[in-house]
Formats: C-alpha cells, structure tokens, sequence
C-alpha cells in the first residue's frame, strides 16, 4: 500500500487509519471492514466476537498488576456516510477512499466523504490493542455497524457477551470537548404510491445544487438549505401560478444529511414560462440564504420522454407534504442555552415508477417532544395521504452529574494541555444512550480529535488533533 501519512506522521494509529481507508465501508456494506478487524485480531492472538452484522468486539486483557480492575469499553462505528461531489466518479461499493494531505495538516478525500467519521475511533482501537506497552484495565473494543443510518449495530448486538460499565465511545469532531449527553432519534418514510396517467406536454427538469449540506444534527442550526425543501417551495409557487404534472423527485443521499441537491422532472404545456419563472424564484430566494449557501445553482434542461405521469392531484398531495412536514429546527433547549432539543430532517426522495418515497430523521433529547413529533408526522400522513412508515426509535443519553470519566477527562486535559477539557450535551445522536440501555447502565462519555463538514465531500480530519486525542485516550486508560 502506499501510505500517504507515513513520512509526516509514523504513529500505528495513522497507519491504521489509511489501512482501513482503503476498505469500501458505508453503511450495509461492512463485511469487509469486519473481516479486517478479525483478521488483526488473529494475528495478535486476540479473543473477538463477530455477529451476522458484522458488528464485532475484541478483547484485551489487563496489563500487569491491574487484572482486578473493571474492564472499560473503547466504542466506536465502522461505517462512514457516503456522500461524493456530482463530478467525482467514485463507486463506494468498490473502491477505496483516496486521501489528500494538506500542508495545513488537515487530512482531506479527494471529491468524496473522508471517513474521520468514524475511522478514527476505528483506528485509534487498533492502536491501543497492538501496543502491549501500555498501562490499562481489561479493553473491550466494540466496532458497530450502520451507526449512520439509525444506529442498527448498536441496537442490534448481544450486549451479554461485554462486562464494562465504563465506556469511552470515540465519536465527536471537537478536540478538548468531551459530549456527556445526547439526542435520541426516529426514523421515518412516506410513500405516495398512485396509478399514472399517460404522459402529455413538454419536459423540464429543475436541478437544484451547490448547497453546503451538513450533518443534520450538529449543522441543523447553522441555518443551512435543505435542496428538498427549497425544491418543495419553487414547485410549489410555480404549481400555484399554473399546474403541472409531476413525473419524478429526486434528492439527498442520507437521512440523517442535510441534503445538498434536488431534481425534479415536470410535465408542463409552457416550459418557456415555467423556466423563466423557476429562475426568478431561485433569484429571489438566493438573497435569503446564508454564507455557506450563497453556491446555489438552478441548472435547467430536458430528459428523456416518459409514458406517464402524476396526476394534478398526486402532484398537488406531493408539494402539500413539502409544505408542511417539520424539518429543521422545531424546539431550541429551555435548560442549556444554544442547544436544539428537537429537530426534523427531510434527507431523502426517490422517485421510482409510480411511486415516491420520502425519509425523515428526526432527533430530541426530551422524549415528550419526540413523541410530539411522531404526533405531528401522523397528521401530515392524515393530510397528505402519503403512507407513514415508522422505522425505528433510539433513546437519548441523559446527563451523568456524577461521572467518574468526566473528571478524568477534565483532569487530563489540564495535565496534557495546560487547561481543563469542557464538558458539553449535542444535539447529534450516539450510540451511548443504546449501549447504556443494554448494558442496564454505567458511565459513559464521548470524545474526537478536529473534524469539519463531516457527511459532506469538504470533510476533513487534522492530524495533529488525532496525535493529541491518541495520547489522551492512552492517558485515561492509565
């Protein structure tokens, strides 16, 4: 292989994560990371346990003189949100991830996600378990799976095989900041599924791109665009002035991403007009959006000749679910400030034949309003007449004010850094709050090296912040 971070930065963690790197692993495809991570264990002599998931956990025993310790668990996710810019050819079924080092000591990929999220966490457990100079209690090292699309590794591993009640999951993107809470989630779809008619006019399609996108936890309320809310509204102004057939919706990649782009493929009997008029809203529309959006494009054209189409109807009961299904911020925190504690995401549609198919991931870190939220979906169900699927619910994390691993993360801050780790709730979703339930409690906090725009093609990880998380990690363990 050859190694991009070698000569710069030769510490077994950074090999590891180009290693892994190199392995096709989104979400629903990682057999192959898995096999990996049994592989490594093998070769260090390492008892493992691997799941028909492919979740896998790997055991260590305790270094001398500690055996009577409680073991702690080390926690992280194999997967990686797969998202690559419209010029990038990239299949991530196949190919691996290419890396590009700055000199500025950021770590990029070239057009597509890097994967820092979560391949650090992945790489910095391979690191501890291959140093047997290291002083720590036993290590259980729990890799889970599809993390980014609902959190069904962790939802679905057997917890009976794992003792540690103290668990570090190695998951954020703020070096210095531990995350001792956080929001649960809900997944979600609706699903218009209706007889066509036979296809008459003109086509147009409307593509909306060069939108920043984001995480649709930690960037909700940076007041970014959704593509396919903001296709929602020009189709809708447009279907106002004069009516139009749908024929398909297309947009997003992830549920949990805030979507960046949107087409959508029309029937009218004046494209001129609808074009013209399409334009002028993208116009005025621009001059409401905020700096990291100010890219926003209409790219306008033709497609191929269907042999049908939406109803008037059908459309109409389309651009009302855009209308008015909740997405973005719906509730800011009472009790710390700054804080969203509801939101609603709308990251995907896909138009396939007759039918269309929306994804909604919603988050809350007070159950109430979650279930308030599901309330709400229901309704636009009952409006609508989409079809409603409820997929799957995970609990959030409550605040541990008592927390032995939040004092030794503050304490070790200072000793490595010369000043105190801070201590904060996200919005974000983790798997703390599935893995606490399971494993009937415990302590738990989370802890990353620097990342930025993580789920976008701009991620990008620095390497120093991972040289410095590693050997806060190390130190906590001791």
């Amino acid at each position: 292989m050859n190694y991009v971070l070698k000569d710069r930065y030769p510490e077994e963690v950074f090999r590891y994560f180009e290693e892994i790197s190199a392995i096709p692993r989104g979400s629903g495809n990682e057999k192959g990371i898995a096999d990996y991570l049994c592989a490594f264990a093998n070769e260090k002599g390492l008892r493992f346990v691997r799941d028909d998931l492919h979740n896998v956990a790997i055991f260590k025993g305790a270094s001398a003189g500690r055996e009577n310790e409680p073991a702690v668990m080390l926690q992280g996710h194999t997967d990686m949100v797969c998202e690559k810019n419209g010029d990038t050819v990239h299949d991530f079924e196949k190919d691996g991830i290419k890396l590009i080092l700055g000199e500025d000591g950021w770590l990029r990929a070239d057009g597509t996600t890097l994967g820092g999220d979560d391949g650090f966490a992945v790489a910095t457990m391979l690191a501890i378990l291959s140093d047997d100079s290291l002083s720590h209690p036993a290590l259980e090292c729990l890799f889970t799976v599809q993390e980014e699309t609902g959190l069904g590794g962790a939802s679905e591993f057997d917890y009976s095989v794992l003792s540690a009640k103290k668990i570090i999951n190695l998951d954020t993107e703020d070096e210095g900041t531990a995350v001792a809470s956080c929001a649960g989630s809900m997944n979600l779809s609706f699903t218009l599924k209706e007889e066509q008619i036979p296809f008459a006019g003109s086509i147009v399609k409307l593509s909306l791109l060069g939108l920043a996108g984001g995480h649709s936890g930690t960037d909700i309320d940076k007041g970014r665009a959704n593509s396919i809310m903001l296709m929602g509204r020009i189709l809708g102004m447009l279907y106002r002035e004069e009516p139009f057939n749908l024929i398909s919706l297309t947009g997003g990649n992830k549920r949990n991403a805030i979507p960046r782009e949107c087409e959508a493929v029309i029937a009218t009997f004046d494209a001129d007009k609808v074009i013209e008029r399409a334009r002028a809203l993208v116009g005025e529309i621009r001059a409401e959006m905020s700096a990291s959006d100010a890219g926003l494009r209409l790219k306008t054209g033709k497609a191929p000749k269907p042999e049908t189409m939406f109803t008037y109807k059908d459309t109409s009961r389309v651009l009302s679910f855009l209308s008015l299904v909740p997405n973005g911020v719906i509730a800011m925190s009472n009790s710390k400030q700054g804080l969203v504690e509801t939101s609603s995401n709308l990251g995907v549609v896909r138009t396939e034949g007759d039918k269309i198919e929306f994804s909604v991931y919603a988050r809350s870190s007070v159950e109430p309003s979650m279930d308030y939220v599901l309330c709400r979906m229901e309704r636009v169900e009952k409006v609508t007449g989409l079809a409603m699927t409820f997929e799957d619910r995970a609990p959030g994390w409550a605040f541990n004010p008592s927390s032995e691993l939040q004092k030794q993360f503050v304490d070790c801050c200072k000793a490595l850094y010369g000043k105190e780790g801070k201590v904060e709730a996200i919005h974000a979703g983790l798997e703390c709050g599935i893995i606490l339930e399971k494993m009937g409690g415990g302590d738990a906090i989370a802890i990353g090296p620097d990342m930025r725009d993580i789920h976008t093609p701009d991620e990008r990880l620095n390497l120093d912040s991972v040289r410095r998380l590693y050997r806060l990690v190390v130190e906590m363990l001791k």
